[in-house]
C-alpha cells in the first residue's frame, strides 16, 4: 500500500514538475519572440535566464544580439543553441551569418555549409551559403547555390537574375548563360527583367522560348515593355498572344467590328472601365460602314482630359500619315467639344496632330481626316479620344457621340 502510494506521489510530482517546466519554457519562448520582433536586448535576456537549457531562446538571443550588432556575444549564444540542439540548421545558418558580418568569412561559410547539410531542401540556407560564395569570388559554385534557392522558392529568382546581371556587367546573354532558364517560369521572369532595363531584343529570345502562354504573364510583359517604351517589341508579344499579325501602322478594329475588353491593356481599342457621367458601348443601330460603331453618351461633368478611347500605333519614324474616320453626334451640349489628337506615345506632349470638333449641329456621318509627320525618334503614336480644354470647373457635357471607319494610311511622297 505505502509502494503504491509512493509511485503515485513520485507520478503527481513528476508531472507538476513538466507541467511548470513546460510553463518556464512556454513563457520563455513568449518573451524571445517579443525580443525578437522589439529588438530588445533585455528581454532576450531574461528569456534565456528563465530556460537556459532551451535551444530556442539561445538562438533568438543570438538573432537579437546580430540585429543590434553585438556579434561577439550573438556568436557565442548561437553556439550555445547548437550545443543544445546540434541538429537544427538554423541556428547554424544564423551563425554563419554573424560570423559573415562580424568578419569572419571562413567561420561563416563552415557554419552555412552545415546548415544546408541539415536543411539540403530548404531555399534559405541554399541563398545565404551562395550570396557569402559570391562575395568570396566563387561564382559557379556559388550559382549552383542561388539556382537551387530559386528552384526551390521563385520568390528568390529575381534577385538572383539580378546578381547574375550583376556578374555579367549588364550583358544580357551572359546573363542567360549564368541562368541557365530550364522552366517556362525562368524564361518569363528574365524576359520580364530584360523589359525592365530596356533589353527589347532579349526580353523578346526569352519570351518566344516560352513552351506555353499564360495569358496574365503574357499581359505582364506586355505592360514592362510598354512602360519601357519598346512599343513594337510590346506590339510583338501583344500580337502572338492574340493570333494577330503584327504590322507596322496597323490601326486595329478601326470599325469596331470586333469586341472591345473594357479594361484591357495593350494594343487594340483603351477603353476605360468606369468613365465618369459617361456611357460608352458598341452601338449595332448605327454605322457608317459594316454593322457597328463606338457611341459615347454623355451625361453631365467630367473631366476633358480624361481619355474616351485611344489606341497605340506602331509607325515609321520621319514618315508622312493620314488618319480618317467619321463623326456624327445628337444634341451634343458642352463648353469643351470632342476631339481626337495623335501624339508620340513616348511623348503625350510631343503633340502631332489635332482634329477639329467631331460635334456638329448637322445630322448623319461627317469625313475627317487628318494629317501628320511622325518626328525623327517616333516609333509609335498613340490616337486619343477626348475633348478639349474647358475654362469651366466642373465641365459638363450631355449628348451622344459616334465613330466609325478609322483608317491610318502612309501618304505617299509628291
Amino acid at each position: 500500500m505505502i509502494k503504491r502510494i509512493l509511485i503515485a506521489t513520485i507520478g503527481v510530482l513528476a508531472c507538476a514538475f513538466g507541467i511548470w517546466q513546460a510553463a518556464r519554457v512556454g513563457s520563455a519562448r513568449t518573451l524571445a519572440r517579443y525580443a525578437l520582433v522589439t529588438n530588445d536586448r533585455e528581454a532576450a535576456a531574461r528569456a534565456v535566464r528563465i530556460s537556459p537549457g532551451d535551444a530556442e531562446t539561445h538562438a533568438t538571443r543570438g538573432v537579437v544580439l546580430q540585429h543590434t550588432e553585438n556579434y561577439a556575444e550573438a556568436i557565442r549564444e548561437l553556439e550555445r543553441a547548437i550545443q543544445l540542439r546540434p541538429r537544427d540548421y538554423y541556428p547554424w545558418m544564423m551563425l554563419g551569418v554573424t560570423r559573415d558580418l562580424s568578419g569572419d568569412p571562413n567561420g561563416a561559410l563552415e557554419a552555412l555549409r552545415q546548415s544546408v547539410v541539415l536543411a539540403p531542401n530548404y531555399a534559405r540556407t541554399h541563398w545565404q551559403l551562395g550570396n557569402l560564395l559570391l562575395r568570396l569570388g566563387q561564382t559557379d559554385e556559388s550559382f549552383k547555390e542561388l539556382l537551387f534557392a530559386a528552384a526551390s522558392d521563385p520568390t528568390f529568382l529575381p534577385n538572383v537574375i539580378d546578381l547574375a546581371w550583376g556578374i555579367s556587367r549588364d550583358d544580357p546573354a551572359r546573363t542567360v548563360e549564368i541562368m541557365q532558364p530550364q522552366t517556362d517560369d525562368d524564361r518569363f521572369a528574365l524576359a520580364i527583367f530584360f523589359a525592365q532595363r530596356h533589353q527589347e531584343n532579349a526580353a523578346l529570345d526569352q519570351f518566344r522560348s516560352l513552351k506555353s502562354l499564360a495569358n496574365d504573364r503574357v499581359q505582364d510583359l506586355v505592360h514592362e515593355l510598354l512602360n519601357a517604351e519598346l512599343f513594337a517589341g510590346a506590339y510583338d508579344v501583344w500580337a502572338r498572344l492574340h493570333n494577330i499579325q503584327a504590322t507596322p501602322a496597323q490601326l486595329l478594329n478601326g470599325s469596331f467590328e470586333d469586341d472591345v475588353v473594357v479594361g484591357q491593356k495593350g494594343f487594340g481599342w483603351q477603353i476605360p472601365a468606369e468613365p465618369a457621367n459617361l456611357t460608352i458601348s458598341i452601338d449595332p443601330s448605327q454605322f457608317q460602314s459594316g454593322s457597328r460603331s463606338l457611341r459615347i453618351d454623355f451625361h453631365g461633368n467630367s473631366k476633358p482630359s480624361d481619355t474616351l478611347a485611344s489606341q497605340f500605333v506602331i509607325v515609321q519614324p520621319n514618315t508622312r500619315y493620314w488618319l480618317t474616320f467619321y463623326a456624327n453626334s445628337k444634341d451634343y451640349v458642352s463648353a469643351a467639344a470632342p476631339i481626337i489628337t495623335i501624339s508620340d506615345a513616348a511623348n503625350e506632349k510631343a503633340l502631332l496632330a489635332t482634329s477639329p470638333s467631331l460635334a456638329s449641329g448637322v445630322a448623319g456621318w461627317r469625313p475627317i481626316s487628318m494629317d501628320f509627320t511622325t518626328g525623327k525618334d517616333t516609333r509609335a503614336i498613340n490616337i486619343t479620344l477626348s475633348r478639349q480644354q474647358c475654362s469651366a470647373d466642373p465641365c459638363g457635357a450631355f449628348g451622344t457621340l459616334w465613330l466609325d471607319s478609322l483608317a491610318l494610311v502612309n501618304q505617299p511622297s509628291k
